[in-house]
C-alpha cells in the first residue's frame, strides 16, 4: 500500500503471492525471494511505474538495521514508543510518531541508519506532528535520561528510573492513560527536587503511593500496594477473554495486557488460521468457516436456513477443535512461568482447562454486548477502521448466529461462574475488567499467604 495501491488491490496481490508460496516445495522464503517476488506481481497487474516505485521502498517483511559503533539492531517501533512515552508523550502520541517516521524510512528505501541519524530524524518527525516545544521536549529526554536509578537493595544492581514503566503499573490499578503519566511525571519531580539519583525501590512506591491517595483516593492507593506485592509472591497470570465477534475483545485484551505489563497476546482466530494451514478442509471441514456459519458444513443436506441446535454444534465443533492448539499454547506458557492474555470466541468456558493449570493464575472473563442495534453499528465501525478488509456483509449475513452464540456463552459462563463484563463502553469495561483481576490476584494472594 506504501507504493501508492487501494487496500483491495493490495490485499488481492497478497493473497496471490501466498497461494505461490503454498504452492512452494519449501516451507521458507528469504527477504530477498518475497520482495522479488511481489515487485513481479505488482508489474504484471499494475505496470512498471508501480514496480519501480516498490522496489526502491524498504518492505514491512525487511529490517531496517540501525547502526550504533560496532553494534546493530533492527529498528522497532515498539522500543520508540516506549522511548517516547519516557519523554512525556501519551501513547497515542507516541505510536502516531513511531508509525510516521517508519513509514516515511520505508518510503525512502532505508535499509540501514545510524544511530545518530535516526535521533535526528526522530526529532523531526516530532517538530512535524506537534511543533518545536515537542521536539525540544524530546531532546530534553537525553539530557536528562540515567540521573535517576532505582535500586532494590544495598548493593543490588539498579535501573534507571522510568515514567512509562510507573505509568503503565498505575494504569493497572484503574487510572486512565492519561491520569497515569501526568501521575508518573509528578513522581519524577518529586524525585528531581530531592536531589538525590539513586531512589530504593521501597521509596519509590511510597512516592507513587502518596500521588496515588492524593489523585484518585485510598482505596486506588491500597490496590497498588497490593498488585506490588502480588506480583513478587504469586504464579503466572493467564488472563482468558471470550465474546462473540464485534463486541471488542482484541481492544480490551490490548488495554488490558499494557496495563499489566503482559506482553503475549494469543488471538484464538490467529491458532485456528494455523490448525487450518495444516490440516485438510475435507478431514476437519468446521476448522475453514468462520465460528458463525461452521453449522453450513454440518448440514445434509445443504439448508439455507438453519436450527439452532445446527448453529451450535457447528460451533462446538470448531471450539473443540481450536482448544487443542489453546491448551498446547497454555501449557507451555505454564511451564515457562510466562504470563499471557487469551481473546477470542473460542473461549468458552469447559475448554480452557490444562494439565498445568495449578501453575498459574486463570482468570476467565465474558465480554457482552446486549444492545443488538449497537452490535451491529460496531461492524460497520469496524469496516470503516480497517479500510474495508473486514466487511460487514457476512456479519449482517449471520447476525442471528452471532447472537445466538452470545446467548450460549452467557449461559455457560453463568453456569461455570465466568465474570460477565458489559462492552457498550470500553472505558467501563476495562474499569470493571480491572476490578475482577484484582480480586482474583488478591484471593490467589491470600492463598499463597496461607500456604
Amino acid at each position: 500500500m506504501m507504493a501508492g495501491l487501494k487496500m483491495e488491490p493490495a490485499m488481492s496481490v497478497a493473497h496471490t503471492i501466498e497461494e505461490q508460496l503454498r504452492a512452494r516445495k519449501k516451507p521458507e522464503v528469504t527477504a530477498l525471494a518475497l520482495k522479488k517476488m511481489l515487485i513481479q506481481e505488482v508489474e504484471k497487474n499494475f505496470g512498471p511505474e508501480m514496480a519501480e516505485r516498490l522496489k526502491g521502498q524498504t518492505q514491512a517483511f525487511e529490517d531496517i538495521v540501525v547502526r550504533e559503533g560496532y553494534r546493530r539492531r533492527p529498528f522497532s517501533k515498539g522500543v520508540l514508543v516506549r522511548s517516547l512515552e519516557d519523554a512525556g508523550f501519551s501513547m497515542r502520541e507516541a505510536q502516531t510518531i513511531a508509525r510516521s517516521l517508519e513509514n516515511r524510512l520505508r518510503r525512502s528505501g532505508v535499509r540501514s541508519i545510524d544511530a545518530d541519524e535516526l535521533e535526528q530524524r526522530i526529532a523531526a518527525e516530532i517538530e512535524e506532528l506537534f511543533g518545536p516545544a515537542a521536539k525540544n521536549r524530546y531532546a530534553g529526554r537525553q539530557a536528562l535520561a540515567g540521573e535517576i536509578f532505582v535500586e532494590e537493595g544495598e548493593g543490588e544492581p539498579r535501573v534507571p528510573f522510568s515514567k512509562g514503566v510507573l505509568a503503565q503499573s498505575v494504569m493497572a490499578v484503574g487510572l486512565s492513560p492519561d491520569a497515569a503519566y501526568r501521575l508518573a511525571r509528578d513522581v519524577e519531580r518529586r524525585l528531581r527536587d530531592s536531589g538525590s539519583t539513586v531512589v530504593k525501590r521501597d521509596d519509590l512506591r511510597k512516592a507513587v503511593a502518596e500521588e496515588l491517595m492524593e489523585e484518585a483516593g485510598e482505596e486506588v492507593a491500597r490496590r497498588y500496594h497490593l498488585l506490588r506485592s502480588i506480583r513478587r509472591a504469586v504464579k503466572p497470570v493467564h488472563l482468558l477473554i471470550g465474546g462473540v465477534a464485534g463486541v471488542g475483545k482484541s481492544v480490551l485484551a490490548s488495554a488490558l495486557a499494557y496495563r499489566l505489563g503482559i506482553t503475549r497476546i494469543i488471538s484464538t482466530d490467529a491458532v485456528r488460521e494455523i490448525l487450518r494451514a495444516t490440516i485438510p478442509k475435507d478431514l476437519l471441514p468446521t476448522l475453514h468457516t468462520s465460528s458463525f456459519e461452521s453449522w453450513r458444513v454440518l448440514a445434509m443436506p445443504q439448508k439455507a436456513e438453519p436450527s439452532a441446535a445446527l448453529v451450535m454444534q457447528g460451533f462446538r465443533d470448531q471450539v473443540s477443535r481450536v482448544a487443542v492448539g489453546l491448551r498446547a499454547i497454555q501449557e507451555r506458557s505454564a511451564r515457562e512461568k510466562t504470563s499471557l492474555v487469551v481473546e477470542g470466541v473460542h473461549v468458552v468456558p469447559g475448554y480452557m482447562t490444562h494439565q498445568y493449570q495449578h501453575e498459574v493464575i486463570q482468570i476467565p472473563i465474558m465480554l457482552v454486548l446486549e444492545d443488538e442495534a449497537l452490535h451491529r453499528d460496531r461492524f460497520a465501525l469496524r469496516e470503516r477502521e480497517t479500510g474495508g478488509s473486514r466487511t460487514s456483509g457476512a456479519y449482517a449475513q449471520y447476525f442471528s448466529e452471532i447472537r445466538l452464540i452470545q446467548q450460549h456463552l452467557v449461559e455457560l459462563a453463568r453456569g461455570a461462574g465466568v465474570p460477565l463484563i458489559p462492552a457498550e463502553n470500553l472505558d467501563r469495561a476495562i474499569d470493571k475488567g480491572l476490578e475482577v483481576i484484582v480480586n482474583r490476584l488478591q484471593e490467589a494472594y491470600f492463598d499463597v499467604v496461607q500456604g
